[in-house]
C-alpha cells in the first residue's frame, strides 16, 4: 500500500529494526490495525521492519503482511520502495532525506539546481556529472553512488535478510555475487550463501527455513560440516577427526527439530564428495580445510629444509667475551648457550618466562652479529606494540611487525613468494603468532637465513588456529634454550616470582604492595572496585602505563565492553565543548583511548591510541583522528570505524606482547569458563611494577588448576620430524602424502 512516514516508535541503530507509524488512505487496512488517532480519510496504522523509510520527504510503498502480536495487529514488511515526488521540492526532499549519504540539504538544492527533473535520471544513468557541481569530490562521488545503490537495487535484499541480522555492507556483497539472481537465489537455494566470506551456516540455516527449504538438502549438510570445521578452527584446532565432525555436524543439523531430519550415512556420503572435489583434504583420519594443511605441511617442509642446511662455522667464544665486557653484563650459562645455539644453526628457540634474561640474550646475538657477520637483520614481532617494546629494550633501531615486514596489508591478504631481503629474522612474542602467519613467513625466507624465535612458551597460544610455538620447541628437532632463571625484578617483587609459581601450580603465592588481591563477592562490586583503582593509577603514573585486563568481553559487569563504557564517563565525560561521532551504538569522543583490533593497512591489530580529532559532518563523510604511540596519526572515515574500540579495559589474549607499570585484573568465579593456568600467567605478567587482583581468591586458584587450554588439533611438530627425515634420508624417500581419500 502507498503511505507517508508518521512517526518513529523504536529504532535499533545496530540492526535496523523499527517501529514505525505511516499514514495512508488506503481502505483496506484492518480495522484491527488502525489507529485511534486515524481521521477523515487519514488511517494510521504501524509497521514494523528493518531500515523502512523515515522521511516524509517521500511517499513509500509497503509490502508485507498483518500480523497480530503483543502490541496488537501491525504490519510485517518484507519489502519497501520510495515513491518520489516529480516535482523539484519532491526531488530536493528525497535528496536530502538521509537516504543517500554524501548529500545534505545545500547539495540537494544545487543538484535540483543544475539538472532539474532530471536530476534522479543523472543519478541512474551518468552519475560522473554531479561533479559539476561545487562540493562534490571525485571521492564523494564515490560515496553517493554507492550509497545510492544501497537504496535502490538492494532495498528487496535487506528488506527480506534483515530479520536475520544481514547488515546492508552483506546484503551488497549478496547482490554483487548472484545480481539479478539474487531474490531466487534466497527464495529457492539459499545455502549458496555459504559460498561467501561472512555467512555462517546458522544465519542461512534459519533463512532456508523460512524458504521452506529439504532439511537434508546436501548443500545443508555441506554448509554444517564447514561451519562446525571453522568453529574448530576458532578453538584453535586446524582439523577435526572424521568421526568428530560428523557428530557434530549431525547434532547441528538436527536441533531443533522433534525427530532427526538427517541421517549419519547422509553425512558420510557428503564428507566423501567433499574430498573428492577437494572442498576439504583428509589425511589418515583428519579432515582439513585445505589451506589448513597447507599452511601447516608448507611451514613443516620450510622449517625443515632450513634445518637441514649446515650454516657456516662460525667461532663466536672470543667475540662473545668481548661483547659482554663491552656491554657489561655477565650472561648465564643458559644464556651463552642460548647465544651459541643461534650461531651455530639455521633455525633455533629461545623461551621463558618474565625477567629471565630473554632480552638480555638478544642485545648480545645482536652485538656479535652485527661485529662478526656484518650482514642484514630483520627484527619483528606480531604486533606494533611488541615490536616498538622490542626496538627500546635492545636499542636496535629498527623493528616492526610482522604483518608489515612480509607486505601484509590486513588479515586476509595473500601468500607471497617473494623472498625476505634479509639474512637474519628474529621474531619476537612467537607465542602469539598462528599456523597461517607462521607459513607466510617461512614461505618468505630464503635459504641460508639464520631464524631466531624468541617467545614464552606458557603464555596464551595464539588467537588464530595452531599452537606454533609450543609445536616447535617440543618437536625435539630445533635446538631449544629454556631460560629459568629469574633476572628482571629486583629481590623484593613478587611478579615474577609470583608467576613462576603459577606456572608450576602452585597456590603460595606472595602479596604484597606489589602483588595484591582485594576480594569481593559480585561482578557489580569488582567493577566499582576497579574503576576506583584505575582512576588513582592513571593519576600517578599516566594513562598509558595502566591496563584493566578482563578475561571476557561481554559477560557480567566487570567485562571489557562494560568497563570501558563506565570508564570513558569518569576519565572523559561527555561535554558540550568535547565533540564525538555517534554510529549505532558506539561513540567515538575526542580524547577517548582506542585499539585497532585488526591488521589493515600501516596500523596493527592491538595498536593503541588517543582521539585526536573528531570532524562530524552533516553528508555522512565525518573523520576520526588517532595518534598512536609511536607518534602516527592516522585518519579514519565513519564508515573504516568498525575496526576501533575503547581501550581503558581490554581482553587479556588483546594484551599480549604488551608491558604496563600496573595491571588491574578482575576475577570472578562467574568466569569460569575462560579461568586457565596460562590466562591468568599471561594476564600478571603484562606488569612490570604493579599487579592488582579484584574479586575472588577462589577464581584465582581455579585457574591456577587448570592447565588444558593448549590441548590444540595440530601436527606441525611431527610433519617438521617427518620432512627432516625425509630430507636427510635422500632423495628416493617416498614424499609424505597430501591428501588421503575418506572411506566410507
Amino acid at each position: 500500500m502507498r503511505c507517508v512516514y508518521e512517526r518513529t516508535f523504536y529504532e535499533n541503530p545496530d540492526n535496523g529494526y523499527c517501529v514505525i507509524c505511516y499514514a495512508t488512505e488506503d481502505i483496506s487496512v484492518p480495522a484491527a490495525a488502525r489507529s485511534t488517532y486515524s481521521k477523515g480519510n487519514s488511517i494510521r496504522f504501524t509497521a514494523v521492519g528493518y531500515r523502512l523509510p523515515a522521511t516524509d520527504a517521500v511517499d513509500v510503498e509497503l509490502d508485507g503482511k498483518w500480523e497480530t502480536g503483543k502490541y496488537g495487529m501491525q504490519l510485517a514488511v518484507e519489502s519497501f520502495s520510495e515513491l518520489i515526488p516529480h516535482t523539484k521540492e519532491g526531488i530536493v526532499g528525497y535528496l536530502s532525506s538521509g537516504l543517500i549519504k554524501g548529500i545534505g540539504p545545500g547539495i540537494a538544492k544545487s543538484i535540483v539546481a543544475k539538472f532539474g527533473l532530471n536530476a534522479l535520471d543523472i543519478l541512474d544513468s551518468n552519475p560522473g556529472r554531479l561533479t559539476e557541481i561545487r562540493g562534490i569530490s571525485e571521492k564523494k562521488l564515490e560515496k553517493i553512488k554507492a550509497s545510492y545503490s544501497e537504496s535502490r537495487a538492494i532495498r528487496d535484499i535487506v528488506a527480506y535478510l534483515s530479520p536475520f541480522g544481514i547488515t546492508v555492507k552483506k546484503a551488497v556483497k549478496i547482490h554483487h555475487e548472484f545480481g539479478a539472481q539474487t531474490m531466487d537465489v534466497l527464495k529457492t537455494r539459499p545455502f549458496a550463501l555459504c559460498t561467501i566470506s561472512g555467512f555462517g551456516f546458522k544465519t542461512v540455516d534459519a533463512i532456508a527455513r523460512k524458504a521452506a527449504c529439504s532439511p537434508n538438502d546436501p548443500m545443508r549438510i555441506r554448509g554444517a560440516v564447514l561451519f562446525m570445521l571453522d568453529e574448530s578452527m576458532a578453538a584453535g584446532h586446524l582439523y577435526l577427526y572424521k568421526t568428530d565432525l560428523r557428530d557434530m555436524a549431525l547434532a547441528l543439523l538436527n536441533d531443533g527439530y522433534p525427530q532427526p531430519v538427517v541421517t549419519q550415512p547422509e553425512i558420510n556420503a557428503e564428507l566423501l564428495r567433499m574430498v573428492t572435489d577437494g572442498t576439504l583434504l583428509a589425511e589418515g583420519g583428519n579432515v582439513y580445510k585445505p589451506d589448513n594443511l597447507y599452511a601447516e605441511s608448507d611451514a613443516a617442509d620450510r622449517i625443515a629444509m632450513l634445518l637441514n642446511e649446515k650454516p657456516p662455522n662460525l667461532h663466536i667464544d672470543k667475540e662473545l667475551l668481548k661483547v659482554q665486557a663491552d656491554l657489561k653484563i655477565t650472561l648465564s650459562l643458559k644464556q651463552a648457550e642460548a647465544v651459541k645455539n643461534c650461531f651455530a644453526n639455521n633455525v633455533s628457540v629461545i623461551t621463558g618466562g618474565p625477567g629471565t634474561g630473554k632480552t638480555t640474550v638478544l642485545k648480545v646475538v645482536l652485538e656479535v652479529y652485527k661485529r662478526i657477520c656484518r650482514k642484514t637483520v630483520l627484527l619483528s614481532a606480531p604486533t606494533g606494540r611488541a615490536a616498538r617494546r622490542m626496538a627500546e629494550s635492545t636499542g636496535y633501531p629498527h623493528a616492526c611487525t610482522l604483518h608489515s615486514a612480509l607486505g601484509l596489508v590486513s588479515d586476509d591478504s595473500g601468500v607471497s613468494d617473494e623472498p625476505l631481503e634479509t639474512d637474519f629474522v628474529i621474531v619476537d612474542e612467537f607465542s602469539m603468532v598462528d599456523m597461517r602467519l607462521t607459513r607466510q613467513l617461512f614461505c618468505r625466507i630464503k635459504p641460508g637465513t639464520k631464524v631466531l624465535l624468541v617467545g614464552d612458551c606458557d603464555q596464551l597460544p595464539s588467537i588464530g588456529a595452531g599452537n606454533v610455538f609450543r609445536e616447535l620447541y617440543g618437536c625435539g628437532r630445533i635446538p631449544t634454550t629454556v631460560l629459568d632463571v629469574v633476572y628482571r625484578q629486583s629481590d623484593t617483587s613478587r611478579i615474577a616470582v609470583n608467576a613462576h609459581i603459577i606456572n608450576d601450580g602452585g597456590k603460595a603465592l606472595r602479596y604484597g604492595d606489589d602483588f595484591q588481591i582485594i576480594p569481593c563477592e559480585t561482578a557489580e562490586d569488582a567493577a566499582q572496585i576497579v574503576e576506583r583503582l584505575y582512576i588513582g593509577e592513571i593519576s600517578a603514573h599516566g594513562i598509558e602505563n595502566v591496563q584493566i585486563l578482563s578475561p571476557f568481553r561481554s559477560r557480567t559487569e566487570a567485562c571489557v565492553d562494560a568497563l570501558n563504557k563506565e570508564i570513558r564517563e569518569l576519565v572523559n565525560p561527555q561535554s558540550i565543548l568535547t565533540p564525538e561521532l555517534k554510529i549505532g551504538k558506539r561513540v567515538y569522543r575526542l580524547g577517548d583511548r582506542v585499539m585497532q583490533v585488526k591488521n589493515k593497512g600501516d596500523v596493527s591489530n592491538g595498536d593503541v591510541g588517543i582521539i585526536t580529532a573528531v570532524n562530524v559532518s552533516d553528508d555522512n563523510d565525518s573523520t576520526v583522528a588517532i595518534a598512536f604511540s609511536d607518534e602516527r596519526v592516522v585518519e579514519y572515515g565513519s564508515e573504516e570505524l568498525d575496526v576501533i574500540e575503547l581501550a581503558y579495559a581490554m581482553t587479556i589474549h588483546k594484551s599480549q606482547g604488551s608491558e604496563y607499570h600496573t595491571v588491574i585484573i578482575p576475577l570472578m568465579k562467574s568466569f569460569y569458563v575462560m579461568l586457565r593456568r596460562n590466562l591468568i600467567y599471561t594476564a600478571i605478567t603484562r606488569a612490570k611494577k604493579r599487579v592488582i587482583l579484584v574479586g575472588e581468591r577462589q577464581a584465582l586458584y581455579t585457574a591456577i588448576g587448570r592447565n588444558d587450554i593448549d590441548r590444540r588439533n595440530t601436527l606441525l611438530g611431527q610433519r617438521i620430524q617427518n620432512s627432516l627425515d625425509r630430507l636427510r634420508a635422500g632423495p628416493n624417500k617416498e614424499p609424505e602424502p597430501k591428501q588421503l581419500r575418506l572411506t566410507k
